[in-house]
């Protein structure tokens, strides 16, 4: 029986469930998410990766240039360094200097290739690139993490835990370019068979690229340090190196991309919806090895979160909340363990137990679940290859339309929008910021364009003229009398195949939580160490806990850092 056959012994979750703010609050990455699954295949099929050459100055300025054998594929990443002020660090958008520029390029990197890289990459978007440069990006030093760890390497120590904080990172990313900006790869012509042909592979590698390049400068400032001081600096130890991420931050403009593309969120929501179910659906004896495997990772989340205990996550739960809910669910295991005398679906009881006590336990509890099996690995790259929206059938009868609407979009009924405040908001594209912003409605000025993220009341609106409209007549009729129904209708069109094609909130309602919708998205992406800042960004960190390059170059990366701990003290 495959996991699709097992996916119908439970059911899987319904959309009000998973597209609703509370449950998309309690998001975690599981093995399915894009970071895990590249560096999976990337083992799997053998990458190697390798430092070509390392042209920096004792404070790591300069070029370093990666090569990656990706199945017979060439891959080159390029980075230009430089040390920028702190006063001229951003994270923002808008900034125009960064501390290190890189691109990922594919086919025969020249010295006249390298030239025009030299001249376009550190300027970003004011530069124009050629159609084999898959990506463009860009990162900052963290001021404190980096000049610390430098320091500790430099003097023949490792960086102290308390120090780092919950948040291990040397630089943190503030873009990912592809797609055909900036004159860059179009995502369409990546072939098939290309090891990158999967949505956002090409971003996890060049992320997990700029990460490796920042041990390795952080290592060369420590040399060129301890070389002055006349002493012996000390490489990264495996474990730290292991555990040191890539910073990040996100704020608003990634909310609209799940609103413009139904297509994507429905495959991200059964990404962890149909592996999950056919867990669920399994049963166990007390002593099948899933079962111990279940308690391990369980105190490893609580470990895990213990660590986090300094991290910053109000709106979200914190830390200290949701440990005892884990116990209370490894309590729940362990009697089960002790007790049971036959095969029970004891997780799909533990899963129902996390709901009731908060959406980050559940989130924790499901992310495990869909750890134990590797049989939807395979079938998970398949799923991401969305084929875009179906087209709009405008002759289609207005009854049909009504049905849709009562039968998908029931939930959007249940806004008043007669009150202010489900229509506080409004977004729009801020020339100021380069990307989507929500302000006050009170302070739109006149002719702003907003954005079409205001579903439930489009879909409100249309559902009362549809009703007073001739069920028999077509869509187009019905367009023709009332033009302005013309997103809403194809946009209910758009999705009657999608079972978690659409966020059941009202984005421009004053109690919306943008934060939401974001952790969702990122915990798609592989991050976590989920820190807000306000309602509206938040800070987190990816490839905490990965493998190195070394690992998949040996073949050794495990496949195992789901809740990555910490490496352990001397003292530990």
């Amino acid at each position: 029986m495959t996991l699709q056959d097992e996916r119908t012994a439970h059911q899987l979750r319904a959309p009000e469930e998973v597209l609703s703010s509370a449950d998309m609050n309690g998001a975690w990455a599981t093995r399915h998410s894009f970071a895990r699954s590249m560096l999976r295949r990337a083992a799997a099929r053998g990458w190697s990766i390798a430092r070509t050459r390392t042209e920096l100055d004792p404070d790591a300025r300069g070029t370093a240039v990666y090569t990656v054998d990706a199945e017979g594929r060439q891959l080159t990443f390029i980075a230009f360094c430089r040390t920028l002020e702190e006063s001229e660090r951003t994270d923002r958008v808008v900034a125009d200097a960064w501390d290190v520029t890189a691109a990922l390029i594919e086919g025969d990197f020249t010295p006249e290739r390298e030239a025009e890289l030299r001249f376009n990459v550190p300027v970003q978007e004011r530069g124009r690139v050629d159609p084999d440069t898959i990506i463009l990006t860009r990162a900052n030093r963290s001021a404190r993490f980096f000049d610390y760890v430098s320091d500790c390497l430099a003097s023949g120590s490792q960086p102290d835990l308390d120090a780092i904080g919950p948040s291990p990172y040397l630089i943190r990313s503030t873009a990912f370019y592809g797609n055909g900006k900036f004159g860059l790869k179009e995502f369409t012509d990546i072939p098939a068979d290309h090891p990158l042909a999967v949505p956002y592979r090409s971003q996890m590698l060049t992320a997990w690229l700029l990460r490796e390049l920042s041990m390795d400068m952080v290592e060369h400032v420590a040399r060129a340090k301890a070389a002055a001081a006349g002493t012996k600096a000390v490489p990264l130890d495996e474990a730290w190196g292991r555990y040191l991420g890539l910073g990040n931050a996100t704020g608003l403009g990634m909310v609209p991309f799940v609103i413009n593309h139904p297509d994507y969120l429905d495959a991200w929501c059964r990404l962890r919806e149909i592996p999950l179910a056919a867990g669920l659906g399994r049963v166990y004896a007390p002593d099948h090895p899933d079962i111990a495997r279940v308690a391990e990772l369980l105190a490893r989340a609580d470990r895990h979160l213990e660590e986090k205990h300094a991290l910053h996550t109000t709106p979200f739960l914190a830390t200290d909340t949701i440990r005892p809910q884990l116990q209370q669910l490894l309590e729940d295991l362990r009697s089960h363990q002790a007790s049971a005398t036959g095969p029970e679906p004891v997780l799909a009881r533990l899963h129902e137990k996390a709901a009731s006590l908060s959406a980050e336990t559940r989130g924790i509890f499901a992310s495990i679940v869909i750890e134990l099996h590797t049989d939807f690995d395979e079938a998970a790259e398949s799923l991401l290859r969305v084929d875009g929206a179906p087209p709009f059938e405008p002759a289609t009868p207005c009854w049909e339309l009504k049905e849709l609407l009562e039968t998908n979009y029931a939930w959007a009924r249940g806004y008043d929008f007669t009150d202010p405040e489900r229509t506080r908001y409004y977004w729009f594209s801020s020339a100021a910021n380069e990307e989507p912003r929500r302000a006050l409605r009170s302070t739109r000025p006149p002719g702003t364009a907003e954005h079409c993220t205001d579903i439930a009341r489009r879909i409100n609106d249309l559902a009362a003229d549809l009703e007073q409209f001739p069920p028999h007549r077509s869509i187009a009729d019905f367009l023709l009398a009332h033009p302005k129904h013309r997103f809403a209708a194809a946009r209910v069109q758009q999705t009657r195949h999608y079972l978690y094609g659409e966020l059941q909130d009202n984005l421009i309602d004053g109690e919306f939580l943008p934060l939401s919708t974001q952790r969702f998205q990122l915990a798609t992406y592989g991050m976590n160490n989920f820190s807000p800042q306000s309602t509206d960004w938040l800070r987190v960190t990816l490839f905490s806990g990965a493998p190195r390059a070394v690992d998949i170059n040996h073949g050794t990366d495990d496949d195992d850092w789901l809740f990555p701990t910490a490496p352990k003290g001397p003292e530990q």
